[in-house]
Protein backbone atom coordinates (compact mmCIF):
# COMPACT_ATOMS: atom_id res chain seq x y z
CA UNK A 1 0.00 0.00 0.00
CA UNK A 2 1.50 3.22 -0.94
CA UNK A 3 4.81 1.67 -1.23
CA UNK A 4 5.79 2.26 2.18
CA UNK A 5 6.32 -1.66 2.45
CA UNK A 6 8.31 -2.50 -0.38
CA UNK A 7 11.61 -4.07 -0.34
CA UNK A 8 14.07 -1.09 -0.84
CA UNK A 9 16.67 -1.80 -4.24
CA UNK A 10 19.92 -2.21 -2.79
CA UNK A 11 22.59 0.54 -3.93
CA UNK A 12 26.10 -1.28 -5.02
CA UNK A 13 28.66 0.04 -2.08
CA UNK A 14 31.61 2.04 -3.53
CA UNK A 15 34.10 -0.21 -3.33
CA UNK A 16 31.57 -2.78 -5.81
CA UNK A 17 31.50 0.62 -8.49
CA UNK A 18 35.23 1.11 -7.61
CA UNK A 19 35.92 -2.56 -9.04
CA UNK A 20 33.45 -2.47 -11.81
CA UNK A 21 35.16 0.92 -13.13
CA UNK A 22 38.64 -0.81 -12.77
CA UNK A 23 37.51 -3.96 -14.77
CA UNK A 24 35.73 -1.97 -17.21
CA UNK A 25 38.28 0.14 -17.74
CA UNK A 26 40.85 -3.04 -18.04
CA UNK A 27 38.50 -4.32 -21.06
CA UNK A 28 38.46 -1.47 -22.72
CA UNK A 29 42.05 -0.93 -22.55
CA UNK A 30 42.19 -4.85 -24.01
CA UNK A 31 40.23 -3.86 -27.07
CA UNK A 32 41.64 -0.86 -27.86
CA UNK A 33 45.55 -1.08 -27.18
CA UNK A 34 47.90 0.65 -24.96
CA UNK A 35 49.69 1.98 -28.24
CA UNK A 36 46.15 3.57 -29.07
CA UNK A 37 45.29 5.10 -25.76
CA UNK A 38 49.02 6.54 -25.48
CA UNK A 39 48.23 7.95 -28.90
CA UNK A 40 44.86 9.48 -27.98
CA UNK A 41 46.44 11.00 -25.07
CA UNK A 42 48.72 12.60 -26.51
CA UNK A 43 46.99 14.46 -28.69
CA UNK A 44 44.67 15.80 -26.20
CA UNK A 45 47.38 16.62 -24.39
CA UNK A 46 48.44 18.73 -27.25
CA UNK A 47 45.30 20.13 -27.80
CA UNK A 48 44.60 21.35 -24.68
CA UNK A 49 47.94 23.29 -24.25
CA UNK A 50 47.57 27.32 -24.04
CA UNK A 51 49.32 29.61 -26.73
CA UNK A 52 51.91 30.18 -23.76
CA UNK A 53 52.96 27.00 -23.12
CA UNK A 54 53.13 26.01 -26.83
CA UNK A 55 55.48 29.57 -27.04
CA UNK A 56 57.65 28.63 -23.94
CA UNK A 57 57.80 24.79 -25.49
CA UNK A 58 59.08 26.61 -28.84
CA UNK A 59 61.55 29.05 -27.15
CA UNK A 60 62.79 26.26 -25.14
CA UNK A 61 63.71 24.01 -27.93
CA UNK A 62 65.25 26.96 -29.72
CA UNK A 63 68.88 28.05 -29.59
CA UNK A 64 69.73 29.42 -26.43
CA UNK A 65 72.13 32.21 -27.61
CA UNK A 66 69.74 33.13 -30.10
CA UNK A 67 67.41 33.78 -27.61
CA UNK A 68 69.33 36.30 -25.67
CA UNK A 69 70.00 37.87 -28.29
CA UNK A 70 66.00 38.48 -29.23
CA UNK A 71 65.55 39.30 -25.60
CA UNK A 72 68.18 41.65 -26.05
CA UNK A 73 67.30 44.14 -28.88
CA UNK A 74 63.45 43.56 -27.75
CA UNK A 75 64.59 45.47 -24.10
CA UNK A 76 66.79 47.78 -26.37
CA UNK A 77 63.93 48.62 -28.24
CA UNK A 78 61.21 49.46 -25.19
CA UNK A 79 63.61 52.30 -23.78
Amino acid sequence: MFGLFKKKSKKPSRDDIIAQAKQNAAKARAEIGQENLDRIARALMDENKSEGLKARDEIRKMDQAHVADNLKITLREDK
